[in-house]
Formats: structure tokens, sequence, C-alpha cells
């Protein structure tokens, strides 16, 4: 860890979204990039209890557009009066003829196609779906771009599982293929502290988990 005396610093949270609104999925999981669901009454709390302790000392916050991320977001920049930004780059993921579906139905119907994704998400990529190289690009530029942009500023960015995975392998510098072995579940916290000095950016993992 860098000597904090000699380095400016900033803070970005990383926070996952809540439980989304799965009533048309029973209790399956699902592959839910792009789909556009919002959030259940409990994943509004999940993430509530998420920030309690934080909230108050968020300058800015970046929000994936999606629903389940951007209005969460919006509720939070309105009562404490937070600029926010609504980030493309930031999106989930497009699982293209997986989008919607259960786990269980694509494992039933392409189990080999499912087996490539999970063991080497690099090489396949689900039909008509996103490549995730093209998703880490997307991804790994705009956090380049952000941790850039909000030196001295405590950040708050609401994503998804997917972004979040993508972060956390380029921090830790992690290959693309081990995502899969990262643990995100809803209102999933990751606390990044990046440190400047002198055109030189240094970034910390500080804590991954829940904050409350």
């Amino acid at each position: 860890m860098p000597d904090e005396q000699s380095y400016k610093k900033s803070t970005i949270i990383v926070l996952r979204h809540g439980e989304p609104d799965g009533s048309n999925y029973a209790d399956k999981k699902i592959f839910r990039g792009i789909t556009d669901d919002v959030l259940t009454k409990k994943g509004w709390q999940q993430m509530a209890n998420a920030i309690a302790t934080i909230e108050n000392t968020i300058d800015v916050i970046l929000t994936s557009p999606l629903k389940r991320c951007a209005e969460f977001a919006l509720s939070v920049a309105t009562q404490h009066n937070i600029t926010m930004h609504h980030i493309d780059a930031f999106q989930e993921i497009d699982f293209g003829q997986w989008e919607g579906r259960s786990v269980q139905d694509v494992e039933c119907e392409a189990s080999d196609n499912l087996k490539r994704f999970w063991q080497n998400p690099l090489h396949y990529t689900p039909p008509d779906g996103e490549p995730v190289a093209d998703f880490q690009q997307r991804v790994v530029a705009r956090w380049q771009e952000s941790i850039k942009s909000y030196q001295d500023k405590t950040v708050l960015l609401i994503a998804h599982g997917g972004v979040q995975k993508i972060i956390l392998a380029e921090v830790l510098n992690m290959p693309v293929q081990a995502i899969h072995n990262i643990e995100v579940p809803y209102a999933c916290c990751s606390i990044f502290h990046i440190y400047y000095n002198d055109g030189e950016i240094i970034s910390t993992l500080k804590s991954h988990g829940r904050l409350a």
C-alpha cells in the first residue's frame, strides 16, 4: 500500500444492485443482462442497508442506466443532493439469445455451449450475445476514465455483478477467465482506494462483501 501522506486518494464504492423482480421466472436463476427489471421491495432495502453507513460521505454517483440500478441511484442522489451520471458503459453484458432465460433451461437445451461459456468466457459467446472481451474493454475503459476524473472524491458506482467482476479482475490483475470464480451477491460492495502521485495511479481493493 502506498504511503498515504505522499499520495492523494479517492474512494470508489462499487455496489451491485439488490434483488430484481423475478416474478416472471419463479425462483430460477436467469441470464439477466440487458433485461430491464426493476428492484423488488427487498432489493431496495438490501441496497439501502448496504450504504447506510457511508451515504453521507458520497460526492458523486455513477450508475448503469438499467432500472435496477438507476432508480435507486436517483433516489439517493435526490435525497442527499448528490451529482449523478448515467454511464452506458457500466450496463450489464448482453447475453443474446440466452437473455432473460433461466440457466436451467439453457443447460437443458445447450449444456455443452453453457459449459464452454463457464469454462472460457473469452472464447465462447452466447448466440447473438456481447463477447466478453468487448464487455471487458468498455467497462475497463470507463473505469480508467472514472478513476482519473474523481481525485480526492468518494464515488458510488451502482452497477451489475458482471461489471463488478470485471473491475475486480482489472484491479487485482486477474485473468478474465477467472471472473466466474468471484461471488458477487445482491447489494455486494467492493471498496477501492485509488492513490495519485505525479501522474502515477495505484488502485487497491480495500474490502469486498457487505458493509452492513
